[in-house]
């Protein structure tokens, strides 16, 4: 399983609520089309937070990005964006 850690600030409230809208109306259904197994936002502050996204492989992933290249660059300018990723060790859920 791959993972991928996307942390958003936008500059302002309004601004990162509207990016929270996009991701969960367009950009979560394109990126779960292509192949990922789930996405899910965390809210870390006002204008800021966590996009997480789960691939069965780092190919997968990597597949989905050159995918959505074009979406990821007007994304970036217009907020901060930190992408990092691996391999998921282990997940226990209840």
């Amino acid at each position: 399983m791959w993972t991928r850690f996307v942390e958003i600030k936008s500059p302002s409230k309004m601004q990162f609520d509207m990016t929270v809208s996009y991701f969960r109306a367009e950009w979560t259904p394109r990126v779960l089309e292509l192949g990922a197994i789930s996405a899910e936002f965390v809210r870390l502050s006002e204008n800021a937070g966590m996009y997480v996204i789960s691939y069965p492989d780092e190919q997968t992933a990597k597949d989905v990005f050159k995918a959505i290249k074009p979406e990821v660059d007007a994304h970036n300018a217009q907020n901060k964006t930190t992408i990092r990723e691996g391999v998921r060790l282990f997940k226990i859920d209840r």
